[in-house]
């Protein structure tokens, strides 16, 4: 048998060359505004407040919703009723299914996705994908995979695929605006017969839905899963709109299909299938999973805990008001109603914001809205990842950055770190423990200016409770799972700075080196510190 780089070196060699690539970007980006003195296509300006005196309930009602509505809603903040509401949508589905994913990888999960859709077409279900260019190319290992020329090639499918990339560097190249590279559409979105619908920060693949007691790689993730007409039809809307966009190319079929892989769709399908319902293993499945060499039957031992798992009744909805919040990718458009939704509702707020974004990476308007917020007396908590459980080595150096003059700027700011491997990856948010926020935009410069985004703002005490609960458990766990990050401060509270001006820290990441990752990101900060003394850049943007 030959030998294939395992999982950790794909994922390790990816994480190096992603790092390199943006590293470049931000040097030409620099470079190009240093030397032509052009503004950058698009950027992150907050727009002006909500009207003074409104209710947090006004400011709700008021947001630049694409839809609204009521909706039955369910939670899924654990990994393996994500995967499981997923399966059921998809099989259960009767007449159409309309999906945006950033990542599809080509493990057990997403190959038995692809299967479930194939199964679907066939039985005659309209199905309409839409991939990120991007997000595909990270999805693949180094051999490549024929699984979506297959699925293309089934009746009554179609897929396309958004900003395909030898369009993203000629358009760079052409505008010198490096950001044409890296703007994608990283929606996340399961439309099923235009009324069921699950939206929020989980890709298809296997990190997203292991156990997290099973290994270092599961991730933290949250979905909401909706079930209503209005919001079905915005969610429709929303899809069409991307779907039917210049720059979502259709994925057309191989001349010459050199692979056949629809035996090997089937296969993860049953095998999936049979897993989820507890069945007893097909011989034929096994002896055909081995005889190709793939993983998937290793893969699906190590998730022992969706094994029977159909069986049990979905999670308890809430009943409550949705709105639906929708940027574009602002390379082509100018608008972006979710910036301008969450600054009225941070300007709204007058009791708590609570944010869990894994990447904390914020422009000096953002910095100055939640400073506006914490002189109101506001409490404000975040949640991001730290050195260990960070998958992005250039955003953790940022926030490294970043992260102690922001304590400094924005009074009555505790600001907590996953201290564990576990990567955090939702994005979730509760103003005054009344509205509660879910999708896939994070707190960074990619999410605020570039790329496409969905959030889902729902008006629910209740709701909002079970949406914080568990990044809530993990704070109050503290060291190993959290760490509060604290700056120094004299006896009346002011921060502390050094001889250089910069803030001093009084407790940061020092307890969650890990000795790989954190080299890493000691380089990207040299590297940053040497972009700031050469352009003026702060540590906000």
């Amino acid at each position: 048998m030959s030998e294939k780089p395992n999982r950790r070196e794909q994922k390790v060699g990816f994480r190096r060359l992603a790092g390199l690539t943006a590293v470049a970007l931000v040097i030409v980006w620099l470079t190009a505004r240093c030397t032509l003195r052009c503004p950058p296509h698009k950027t992150a300006v907050l727009p002006p407040p909500a009207a003074a005196g409104a209710s947090l309930e006004d400011t709700f009602r008021k947001l630049p919703a694409t839809g609204s509505g009521e909706a039955r809603i369910t939670l899924l903040d654990h990994n393996g009723e994500a995967w499981i509401e997923r399966w059921r949508l998809v099989t259960e589905a009767r007449h159409r299914l309309e999906i945006s994913y950033f990542l599809l990888k080509q493990d057990v999960f997403g190959v038995a996705f692809l299967g479930a859709l194939a199964r679907k077409a066939q039985q005659g279900l309209r199905i309409r994908i839409l991939l990120d260019a991007m997000g595909t190319t990270m999805s693949r290992s180094l051999t490549g995979n024929d699984y979506l020329d297959t699925l293309v090639r089934t009746p009554n499918v179609s897929v396309k695929m958004y900003r395909p990339l030898r369009f993203r560097y000629l358009e760079a190249f052409l505008t010198l605006n490096p950001a044409a590279v890296v703007a994608s559409d990283h929606d996340k979105i399961l439309l099923v017969d235009g009324v069921r619908s699950l939206i929020g920060g989980r890709n298809i693949a296997i990190e997203y839905f292991s156990d997290l007691d099973a290994g270092p790689g599961a991730f933290r993730d949250v979905d909401v899963l909706m079930y209503g007409t209005d919001i079905g039809a915005a969610l429709h809307r929303i899809f069409e709109t991307q779907f039917q966009d210049g720059e979502a190319r259709p994925v057309h079929r191989e001349k010459v299909d050199l692979v056949a892989s629809s035996d090997e769709l089937d296969l993860a399908f049953r095998i999936m299938d049979a897993w989820l319902r507890g069945e007893t293993l097909p011989e034929e499945l096994v002896t055909g999973i081995r005889q190709r060499r793939l993983p998937w039957l290793e893969e699906l031992d190590a998730a022992p805990h969706l094994r029977g798992v159909l069986a049990r009744a979905p999670p308890a909805p809430v009943t409550a008001p949705v709105r639906l919040l929708d940027s574009w990718t602002r390379l082509s458009a100018d608008d972006d109603p979710i910036t301008r939704g969450l600054s009225r509702l941070v300007e709204g707020a007058r009791e708590e914001i609570f944010i869990q974004s894994p990447y904390l990476v914020l422009s000096r308007e953002a910095a100055d809205l939640l400073t506006r917020a914490a002189r109101r007396g506001v409490r404000i908590i975040i949640l991001t990842n730290g050195p260990k459980s960070s998958d992005n080595p250039l955003s953790q150096a940022l926030f490294l950055e970043q992260w102690p003059e922001l304590l400094a700027r924005v009074p009555n700011l505790r600001l907590f770190v996953a201290a564990d491997t576990h990567n955090l990856h939702g994005k979730l948010a509760a103003i005054d423990h009344r509205v509660g926020l879910i999708g896939t935009y994070n707190l960074d410069p990619l999410s605020m200016a570039l790329n496409s985004e969905l959030i889902a703002a729902v008006w629910s005490e209740r709701f909002v409770e079970r949406l914080t609960e568990l990044p809530r458990g993990l704070i109050s766990q503290g060291f190993p799972a959290t760490s509060e990050y604290r700056i120094a401060r004299d006896p009346a509270g002011q921060p502390l700075r050094d001889e250089c001006g910069s803030v001093i820290a009084a407790r940061g990441p020092e307890q969650q080196r890990d000795a790989e990752q954190w080299n890493t990101i000691q380089r990207y900060r040299k590297l940053l510190r040497g972009i700031g003394k050469v352009t003026g850049f702060g540590p906000l943007f």
